[in-house]
């Protein structure tokens, strides 16, 4: 089993990898900050409506029943995307 990389230089890029990792790791002021890794997520889905996205485009998935659903999806997700692009337009109105 081949467990480790050697670079042209001849060292060792696992190492030099996880060296990185410690010093970055041992940079971080507070690490206890970023907190329970599930509240985390959760948080980032509520705070960007992830759900309430797919719910949304299941919904409309259910209701056009598309021969191509990715392609569907694709739409929906990009017609949000303009959307929301439009949203500061219509402020400075």
């Amino acid at each position: 089993m081949h467990t480790s990389e050697s670079t042209q230089d001849g060292s060792n890029t696992v190492e030099a990898v996880l060296s990185a990792a410690e010093i970055a790791f041992e940079s971080l002021e507070n690490p206890e900050d970023f907190g329970d890794p599930y509240q985390v997520a959760m948080n980032y889905v509520e705070e960007h409506k992830i759900l309430q996205i797919f719910q949304d485009i299941t919904e409309k998935l259910l209701i056009h029943k598309p021969d191509d659903p990715l392609e569907f999806i694709l739409l929906e997700v990009q017609s949000m995307i303009n959307a929301r692009q439009a949203e500061p337009e219509k402020l400075s109105e």
